[in-house]
């Protein structure tokens, strides 16, 4: 029912009162629209325009592909993997819904069918790098690994300059036991792209397993220097710092992977067990609760955190946890032990008498060998795997337990296509809108007199709003713009003395709907009738950069499937986005937020002197705008005014972008 009013909406929204087109969608505008919702990473989105397409002609095979590329990204695997079939049904020539339900099925460990898939593939595009990548690390999961290794030597000897492939062949000869050879293989990895962090990352673990510390250390390093907002690279040093009895620098790497990913587990868990060792307890004991939280049956957390309570004197607390282990665990002494202590601190003099007969009847027995126990003198190893449940060993480092870290599934169509290959990453610009995204770090709400001035006009439906970051919308927050089109067109049609507002309105609602070309069309009938309001030549530079984006992220996908061989459409730059914001400026001098915006148009055209410029004046407004502080630094950086640059980005730190911190890390090494 609700993709029914969907349809209705979007019908009156894109053809107004065009009688004689009601009756049926332009599948093709559709077709874009969902390709460019999929690549902003509007998932719900881009399904429900491709299943519009489906509605109207079932008959095609792309909407389909899509929408199981939609459902991959969502992990929906099953519903991927059913799509991909109606694909191939309708085309069975397309090599890439092979890729993609090849990997539905890998996340459904579905490995033979997955196999049968990539080899489908490689019969079709026998030259397919992707595919034979993935088809080799399919074998392996499978437990066949002499055929990985001959796909894997296949794979080198089509393209020996790809470094991924010579890293799963050390992969392969690491758990053949071959440790020098696939060191070997490594290096030669690394020789051909020194610059993958991936593989480097891959080799300082590798590094590590062999105790080759210091090495290792200096891999990480790199790795760090060239992705320094991979928390797991920040997680395997401190691992590494932690065999070298350097617990600060483990302590430091810790913090920043929780800085860049504050959900990760294992930091949280590793950095209590560091904090603990040095007495921190109470802050060790924090650690352990957003672990449980998001592990709630984690047992090493669990009684990790009880033996703490205990030490800062929460007596009941440490009761509750070491009781919830003993359940599962009725045979673990040393739990009977610290709970005999615990009750016998609560006035429990019968409980803790019981827990220590236990202990005296079970010392000399060995546990249940079926749940890894033994009253064996625990192993002196440091560390131990994730998939550990010995609760013995609940005081070790946990470390990763693959090597993958350079040899994931390849695929070319999960995440943004425009943000692969970028060494310096200016921050967004900003745009109007109704959704602010609350998970990020920082979520301050920025004010503005010109967006009051405008909220005022009562032509939106519901406030105005400043972001800068991607919102995947719901399906509540969908149909809401959608029927918001319909009740736009609607007005317009009754009163046309407020139509520039209205059409602003349903510019940005197209906007958020990745609907860039009727946007854009809105827009445009709205300079025309009012060229003085600042707003639409606003959010026409926004409507405008994003449609660029998607041109440039559409021809990157075109020429990699094609192998470069088609040419790719003149890219025209952002000369007309700095221009309409240069008129909003114009009308509108004192919005921070226009200066902000054309500062970093300016930077990414590297006209670096003029987004100087742009961002002084934007700073000089909203001294507490952050990205401006940032962009700004990393211009500086640019121009190799480092000084300037690291007060900038210590700045941009202050007001809440942490990764400003790894950057000055990166470039301090490279000065």
């Amino acid at each position: 029912m609700r993709i029914g009013r969907t349809v209705i909406a979007l019908t009156v929204a894109l053809w107004g009162f065009c009688a004689p087109l009601k009756a049926q969608i332009n599948t093709d505008r559709m077709m874009s629209v969902g390709r460019t919702a999929l690549y902003f990473d509007d998932y719900v989105l881009s399904i429900q325009y491709f299943n519009q397409v489906i509605n109207a002609k079932p008959y095609m095979a792309e909407p389909y592909f899509y929408r199981a590329v939609a459902k991959l990204s969502l992990e929906d695997y099953r519903g991927a993997e059913q799509d991909c079939n109606s694909s191939i049904e309708r085309n069975p020539f397309v090599v890439n819904a092979y890729q993609v339900r090849g990997l539905a099925r890998v996340y459904q460990e579905h490995y033979e069918e997955a196999i049968g898939d990539f080899r489908e593939g490689l019969r079709l595009d026998p030259d397919n790098r992707s595919l034979r990548h993935n088809l080799i690390l399919c074998l392996t999961r499978s437990g066949r690994k002499e055929e990985a290794m001959l796909a894997a030597d296949t794979l080198i000897m089509n393209s020996p300059k790809y470094a991924p492939a010579m890293a799963m062949r050390s992969d392969l000869s690491w758990e053949q036991g071959d440790t020098l050879g696939a060191l070997e293989w490594v290096n030669k990895a690394i020789q051909i792209n020194s610059y993958d962090a991936d593989i480097l990352h891959h080799r300082g673990v590798m590094l590590a397993r062999l105790e080759r510390y210091e090495e290792a250390e200096e891999d990480m390093n790199r790795v760090i220097y060239l992705n320094p907002a991979d928390a797991s690279a920040y997680i395997t040093r401190a691992m590494v710092r932690y065999f070298r009895d350097n617990l600060n620098g483990a302590l430091a790497d810790y913090d920043m992977s929780i800085i860049i990913d504050p959900s990760n587990v294992t930091g949280h868990y590793n950095r209590g067990n560091l904090r603990a060792q040095i007495g921190d307890d109470n802050r060790a004991i924090e650690d352990f609760d957003i672990v449980i939280e998001a592990e709630p049956d984690n047992l090493m957390a669990i009684f990790y955190r009880g033996v703490l309570r205990d030490q800062t004197g929460d007596y009941f607390g440490a009761e509750q946890d070491i009781t919830r282990v003993l359940q599962e665990y009725p045979q673990f002494t040393q739990g009977y032990q610290i709970r005999s202590e615990v009750r016998e601190k609560l006035g429990n003099t019968r409980g803790a008498q019981e827990d220590a007969m236990v202990v005296l009847r079970e010392q000399n027995r060995r546990f249940n060998n079926a749940m890894g126990y033994s009253d064996e003198k625990e192993d002196d190893s440091k560390t131990r795997e994730r998939s550990d449940k010995n609760v013995r060993n609940y005081r070790k480092i946990v470390v990763d337990e693959n090597l993958e870290n350079s040899t994931g599934f390849s695929s070319e169509y999960r995440g943004k296509v425009q943000n692969r290959n970028v060494e310096v990453q200016y921050l967004e610009p900003y745009r109007l809108t109704y959704y602010k995204d609350n998970s990020q770090t920082v979520s301050m709400v920025h004010f503005s007199k010109a967006v009051d001035a405008l909220n005022s006009s009562g032509c939106f439906m519901t406030e105005i709003l400043l972001d800068n970051h991607e919102v995947q919308l719901g399906e509540r927050q969908i149909d809401r713009l959608f029927a918001d089109i319909g009740q736009r067109t609607q007005m317009m049609s009754d009163n046309a003395g407020n139509a520039d507002c209205l059409l602003l309105a349903r510019a940005i609602d197209f906007a958020l709907l990745q609907d860039f070309t009727n946007a854009e069309a809105d827009l445009q009938t709205a300079v025309s009738l009012n060229p003085d309001n600042w707003a639409v030549w606003f959010a026409r530079a926004q409507v405008n950069a994003r449609a660029i984006q998607v041109k440039r992220a559409e021809q990157d996908i075109d020429s990699q499937q094609n192998g470069n061989s088609l040419p790719t459409m003149a890219d025209p730059g952002y000369q007309f986005v700095i221009k309409d914001l240069t008129q909003s400026i114009n009308l509108e001098p004192s919005f921070a937020f226009a200066y902000y915006n054309r500062g970093t148009f300016y930077a990414i055209s590297n006209d670096l002197h003029a987004a100087l410029v742009d961002f002084d004046k934007a700073i000089e407004l909203d001294a507490n705008l952050a990205e401006a502080w940032y962009n700004r630094g990393l211009v500086l950086v640019m121009l190799n005014r480092m000084d300037d640059a690291f007060r900038d980005l210590s700045r941009a730190g202050e007001l809440g972008i942490y990764s400003a911190y790894n950057i000055m890390k990166r470039f301090s090494k490279s000065e």
